[in-house]
């Protein structure tokens, strides 16, 4: 090997690693193509660097952020609402939590006045001016309220924050601002002033404009009312505070006013509000005459439901009531009136009236007269017309009148005359009526005779079939009688043989005569039937001879006499 390899080799050995980063960086500068390995290592410092210098770099990439947050909504919304959801909740609660408070608050203001006499003439107020009513009240006892607090830069004149009360309707904010902006620009141009002479405030309409100075930046406030001088100094604490917070922002202000987004808290401490106190001496004698008059009403309210109810519940009763037809009903201011027609066989309507407990001075009824075919009604109308005897009994079937029973003869033919006379009766039926005659009844019951044991007052058991016919004759002759406006005597003779001293017979006969007596007494037998003291005596000889030999009998004399007796001797 020549000296020249050994250096060579030499060489390689020691400059090898050298020589290959050499070569790399001949490769490097030959090739001038970027590589994005090389750029990423400076992007972040070079958008830094050009960011600090001017605004091209955020116009450049503005449409990019924008279009690739829009493809990501619509690729993965979730994804959005997964990184906004802990920045929107708190803001939704707190939108929430002002809003009910504002409702609530007007709510109080409106409660608060609802009953009181200066509340009438607010409601009063608002329906003449088309205001709502806690808006009116709002105004009336509002001492002041800041509606809008605004921070404007002074040398600009650009605004940097706006806060605003809940419920304010709120316009263009740097429209405002610039206003009052040029406001000041024209009053100190206008009257020569001074920079360190500016406007303090100014009044439009029912709104007072306060504003406060500061070295860099200025506060504005729109006051509805009349505030005290303590709000001023609350203004300029918290222009003092922002000053101080916010040097280096004011000072290097390059019209970006995100940067004061920090500031709200303490401009939404200069939102105050002040209202006079609801609360007056006469607060506790208007609630008790209102809630008297709720109590009168709420009474009122109950009588009058009660009253409509009874009202109703007698209009139902006439109207299920047989042979009442009511053709009109109203009620106006505690009075009632009925028109209809009614019969006069039917349920009075006063008894109706009463039992619904309504006072019958409080109901003028006017009922015309008419027929009801009702079978009810039409069977009372029988009876009442016909007047039948207790033994004959009437039953309806359509429009024939059915009697059965038992009844005098002439009752019986003058029945059959005047039935079809009788209003809803076509036909009478009077095949069960038994038709019966006075003189055969009067003769049944003069040759009864009921016979007795020797020496005996007692009625034997054999003889009561006679003593039973004679009942039945005497019940059908009572109502025979009756219907002929007369009544029926019955005298009871008791008799005795010959055996014994007279006086003995004849104790013995009055004996026999009391006993049957008691026994047609227990029957309750007619009014018109008269039941004289049994009279002891012997038998005459006449009847004695002819009918009864054994004379041990008790007999009956029945006679027919008018219901006066001076009118007539008895018929026999």
């Amino acid at each position: 090997m020549s000296v020249e390899e050994d250096w060579a080799q030499l060489r390689t050995l020691l400059l090898a690693p050298e020589q290959t980063q050499l070569d790399e960086l001949r490769v490097r500068l030959d090739n001038r193509s970027v590589e994005p390995r090389d750029v990423s290592r400076v992007l972040p410092e070079a958008f830094a660097i050009r960011g600090e210098g001017d605004q091209q770099m955020s116009t450049v990439l503005t449409p990019y952020v924008e279009n690739g947050f829009v493809a990501t909504v619509r690729k993965s919304p979730q994804t959005i609402v997964d990184a906004i959801a802990p920045i929107m909740g708190p803001a939704i609660r707190q939108a929430i939590t002002r809003a009910l408070q504002s409702m609530t608050e007007a709510f109080n203001h409106s409660l608060d006045e609802s009953l009181s006499l200066r509340g009438f003439q607010w409601r009063l107020e608002a329906w003449r001016t088309g205001r709502p009513f806690a808006e009116v009240v709002l105004l009336h006892r509002l001492r002041y309220r800041v509606d809008q607090v605004f921070l404007i830069h002074r040398d600009t004149g650009l605004l940097l924050h706006h806060v605003a009360a809940a419920g304010v309707v709120i316009q263009d904010q740097h429209v405002l601002s610039g206003m009052l902006t040029a406001i000041q620009d024209y009053v100190r141009d206008s009257f020569g002033a001074t920079q360190d002479q500016t406007l303090n405030q100014f009044q439009v309409g029912e709104w007072t404009v306060w504003i406060e100075q500061g070295s860099r930046a200025y506060l504005a406030g729109v006051i509805r009312g009349s505030p005290p001088a303590s709000l001023r100094e609350k203004f300029r604490d918290v222009l003092d505070r922002i000053h101080a917070e916010q040097a280096d922002a004011l000072e290097s202000f390059d019209g970006d006013a995100a940067l004061f987004q920090p500031v709200q808290p303490h401009l939404e401490d200069c939102l105050q509000a002040h209202y006079e106190s609801g609360q007056s001496r006469n607060a506790p004698k208007l609630w008790i005459l209102g809630g008297t008059v709720l109590l009168a009403c709420c009474w009122w309210g109950w009588t009058a439901y009660q009253a409509q109810a009874r009202w109703t519940h007698l209009l139902m009763q006439l109207k299920t009531e047989p042979g009442i037809l009511v053709t009109n009903a109203y009620s106006t201011w505690g009075k009632h009136y009925l028109e209809g027609l009614r019969d006069p066989l039917s349920k009075d309507p006063s008894s109706l009236i009463r039992e619904a407990g309504i006072h019958e001075s409080t109901v003028t009824a006017s009922w015309a007269s008419y027929y009801g075919l009702d079978p009810h009604l039409i069977l009372r109308r029988a009876q009442v017309m016909l007047k039948p005897p207790s033994t004959v009994q009437f039953r309806v079937d359509g429009d024939t009148l059915v009697a059965t029973g038992s009844a005098s003869s002439e009752w019986v033919i003058e029945t059959r005359r005047l039935a079809s006379f009788v209003p809803g009766i076509v036909r009478y039926n009077g095949e069960g009526l038994v038709a019966v005659s006075i003189p055969d009844l009067l003769n049944q019951i003069n040759h009864a005779a009921i016979h007795f044991s020797l020496g005996s007052a007692t009625v034997e058991p054999s003889e009561h079939s006679s003593l039973n016919a004679v009942l039945v004759a005497l019940r059908d002759l009572d109502q025979a009688v009756a219907q002929s406006g007369q009544r029926l005597r019955l005298e009871v003779l008791g008799s005795a043989d010959g055996t014994g001293s007279a006086t003995l017979n004849l104790q013995l006969s009055k004996q026999r005569a009391e006993a049957v007596l008691e026994i047609l007494r227990g029957e309750h037998l007619g009014a018109s039937t008269m039941l004289p003291s049994g009279i002891g005596e012997v038998l005459d000889k006449r009847v004695a001879l002819t009918k009864y030999p054994a004379q041990r009998i008790v007999t009956f004399r029945a006679t027919i006499e008018p219901l006066d007796p001076q009118s007539g001797p008895a018929r026999p």
